[in-house]
């Protein structure tokens, strides 16, 4: 399942000028009628769609498009894929046709098109969790899962901005001892911009074999503590040193290797946010008791 939005573009818009739209963009490829969106550190995709016309100079014009989002996703989703519609709709001013729960008639607004798309996406969960009673969803808060998805959708700017001086990880998701946690990886005690997680994979070489031991975020901030430069109030934790400090250095080689085959990774699109399965749930429960099914997404 999918939500849709079509624009239309009168007149029509060169397919060059489209295309260097995409280019400056980044994180999309363009191919005959379709742009395809792809974070690596988000997992988010979705589409434009073009439909072609022909000016009045027999040139390749694009007459309008159709911008096509999964449904069955995370909320952060949505708030994603809104920002690149938004640069779009800005830079090329198309007329929007009405949508459901949405934006009507128009304008454009971000909060209609995120109304409508969250109208969706929980009666599409809705209707995966009926047709899948037992099915166990990863969930976190919402709130927590929208500070993830910021600080994973910042980090590649970061670290083009900083990497030369620290590293800058992931938020992960792992299920470990039957409940979702979040994982970063800080490896051979490199300087890094750490942020507050579950877990922390340590990383060391061994030889030519690199191992990692998993230790609790409690376990940092002990041993970070030993350096008193080092603000643990913070969130995230800036450690830059141009020596790793014994102390993280000693600690590094010292975390017992687990075998990284053993840990169960989730994909950060099978982490739900616990309002949205929560309102789902209900309105299957109300639908089993009254005959019909009243669903509204919980509010953002």
């Amino acid at each position: 399942m999918t939500y849709s939005v079509d624009l239309f573009f009168k007149p029509g818009i060169g397919l060059e000028r489209i295309a260097r739209y995409f280019a400056a963009r980044g994180r999309f490829s363009v191919s005959g009628r379709e742009a395809a969106y792809r974070n690596e550190d988000t997992q988010v995709g979705f589409f434009f769609k073009f439909r072609h016309g022909r000016s009045l100079l027999l040139r390749r014009t694009v007459a309008s498009a159709e911008f096509e989002v999964n449904y069955n996703r995370p909320s952060w989703f949505g708030d994603e894929a809104e920002i690149e519609l938004s640069a779009f709709v800005a830079a090329f001013r198309p007329r929007i046709d009405p949508q459901m729960r949405g934006m009507n008639r128009g304008p454009y607004s971000g909060a209609g098109f995120l109304r409508g798309w969250d109208f969706g996406n929980t009666f599409s969960i809705r209707t995966m969790l009926f047709e899948r009673p037992d099915f166990r969803m990863a969930t976190l808060p919402r709130e927590r899962l929208r500070s993830i998805w910021a600080w994973n959708y910042a980090r590649a700017a970061e670290h083009a901005a900083t990497g030369d001086r620290r590293f800058t990880p992931l938020i992960q998701f792992f299920s470990i001892d039957g409940r979702v946690c979040t994982v970063a990886v800080w490896s051979q005690g490199m300087p890094v911009l750490l942020p507050k997680v579950d877990y922390v994979l340590v990383g060391r070489l061994a030889g030519n074999d690199r191992r990692f031991g998993l230790e609790p975020w409690s376990e940092v901030l002990d041993v970070v503590a030993q350096n008193p430069r080092f603000d643990l109030g913070n969130d995230p934790l800036a450690l830059e040193y141009f020596q790793t400090p014994p102390a993280i250095a000693k600690w590094v080689n010292s975390v017992k290797a687990v075998d990284l085959q053993t840990l169960e990774r989730l994909s950060p699109l099978q982490v739900y946010d616990a309002e949205l399965a929560a309102a789902a749930r209900k309105s299957i429960a109300i639908g089993e008791i009254n005959g019909a099914i009243t669903l509204e997404p919980p509010p953002r």
